[in-house]
């Protein structure tokens, strides 16, 4: 399931691939040499395993899925395990939970559920459809408000459940100290948006609606965003943290490359 035939790739998909890989091990290679602690096993794993494989593994598995190919959701569960460590250990409490309670258990339920939808013929292509306008729009609001209800409870309340769905604790005092105390809405708001679309992009993605990336487009704009805060609140983190960004940068390029085949996919079911 790992096997990839690059033969049927199209030059642009090959070239911006290559482009974002040679990035991430470059980025690695500079940053880690310098920010790695040498006493520290975790440390190393960190630097030179964990945050190289999770981001070169999430794009693969990105770019297997715009292309409708089966074999994304093998590199999605070395994803998921990999990602929702270096969340945990960056202190993205959110993000471990969704991927470890939510993302790695639905690789194997998109697996099974590709392999009924498989194009006639095909052992790795998928069959997709699309969602009517009305019923994106009536999802797209629900989810919206759904969003900014939950960013109002993880503000309200005080608990364990609060701060472990909080992203990164420097991101919230970053934008009070920008901002000042009238933005401490903006943290809440940005982690439960992006909680509800990754969500709502899984289940588009596992059912293989083509929908599934305009979701993924505003949960990439929005982690982005949050990824680059904790490096300007936290320089110290660039070595691990920047890998990451890099990552989700190369999802948000995925997730409009996606959104155009998926469509003309689609429309040819």
């Amino acid at each position: 399931m790992f096997k990839i035939n690059f033969k049927e790739w199209r030059v642009f998909e090959k070239a911006w691939l290559l482009s974002f890989l040679t990035v991430i091990v470059a980025a690695t290679v500079y940053f880690s040499a310098t920010g790695t602690d040498w006493s520290s096993t975790e440390s190393i794993l960190l630097n030179w395993a964990v945050s190289p494989v999770s981001a070169i593994t999430g794009i693969l598995c990105v770019v297997l899925a715009a292309k409708g190919k089966i074999s994304n959701w093998t590199y999605g569960i070395a994803n998921s395990i990999l990602y929702g460590y270096l969340a945990y250990r960056s202190g993205y409490y959110g993000d471990a939970i969704i991927n470890i309670v939510y993302f790695l258990p639905t690789q194997f339920i998109g697996l099974a559920f590709w392999r009924r939808r498989l194009k006639r013929g095909s052992r790795t292509d998928v069959k997709m459809r699309k969602l009517t306008v009305r019923q994106l729009a009536l999802i797209l609001i629900g989810g919206a408000a759904v969003a900014v209800l939950f960013g109002l409870f993880l503000h309200s309340v005080d608990s364990w459940f609060t701060v472990s769905m909080k992203r990164n604790e420097s991101i919230y005092s970053y934008f009070e100290t920008m901002l000042g105390s009238g933005a401490s809405l903006a943290g809440p708001i940005l982690d439960s948006s992006t909680e509800v679309t990754q969500i709502l992009a899984q289940i588009f993605m596992v059912l293989a609606f083509a929908e599934q990336w305009v979701c993924w487009m505003i949960t990439n704009i929005i982690t982005i965003i949050m990824w680059t805060v904790v490096i300007i609140a936290d320089p110290s983190s660039v070595s691990w943290a920047l890998p990451t960004l890099i990552m989700w940068t190369a999802y948000l390029v995925n997730s409009v490359y996606g959104w155009i085949v998926w469509k003309r996919g689609a429309a040819d079911e």
